[in-house]
């Protein structure tokens, strides 16, 4: 691979920082980052979310719905939640509920992967009747709303770099990605790494016995 191609892979990874997050990072390398626009609008395209039943309320049967309305994720820095509100009708009585819960957020460096996931969301449905509180049950708004999604990371592609020298001889750079790092900012996910590139000619003998058997596995 020519030089040139070289730092051009360097820059791309590079302008992935944000101004916001290299002066929050100030070390860090690479940057990978999701925007809570993408989460919300995957909750947007499912669609209405609603149910309907029955309770006996003084010694008769009231009929009733109830609907999400206005599902979003909030990520905010160190926090991301899941905000929603459920509107409850029963003939011509009506109430609304809020709903909160938090999104598990997590980076898997061995498989460089992004994950992220709804945890449990319930909301009391209740509403009052002729003076009375009527509960009606509980939802998992986390059985409808769950985003388990995963994205790649920031490690490189390729783990090695090969250049020719100006003898023609041929150099192979290896690149090693370290430091981890995962970020709720305001509003988005990063997670931050740094590269490091080692020459085969200055690697530890732990690092080579590693190298070998990577090459082993091609």
């Amino acid at each position: 691979m020519k030089m040139k191609n070289v730092f051009a892979i360097i820059l791309i990874l590079a302008l992935n920082v944000s101004e916001n997050s290299f002066a929050q990072s100030v070390n860090q390398h690479v940057s990978v980052s999701i925007h809570e626009d993408l989460i919300n609008n995957y909750f947007a395209s499912i669609g209405e979310i609603s149910g309907k039943g029955s309770k006996k309320v003084l010694g008769g049967k009231v009929k009733y719905t109830w609907k999400v309305k206005d599902p979003n994720i909030n990520i905010e820095s160190g926090t991301a939640t899941f905000n929603a509100k459920v509107d409850i009708k029963a003939g011509k009585i009506k109430a609304t509920k809020k709903a909160k819960g938090e999104l598990d957020i997590t980076y898997i460096k061995e498989k460089n992967v992004i994950k992220l996931k709804t945890k449990e969301i319930k909301v009391k449905l209740t509403f009052k009747m002729l003076g009375q509180k009527v509960n009606i049950g509980t939802i998992d708004l986390s059985k409808y709303y769950k985003p388990s999604f995963e994205f790649a990371g920031p490690q490189p592609i390729q783990n090695q770099i090969e250049f020719e020298m100006p003898d023609k001889t041929k150099k192979i750079i290896n690149i090693e990605s370290v430091n981890e790092n995962l970020v709720l900012e305001e509003n988005r996910i990063t997670v931050y790494s740094d590269f490091n590139f080692l020459s085969p000619d200055f690697l530890s003998p732990a690092q080579k016995k590693a190298e070998s058997l990577l090459d082993n596995q091609k």
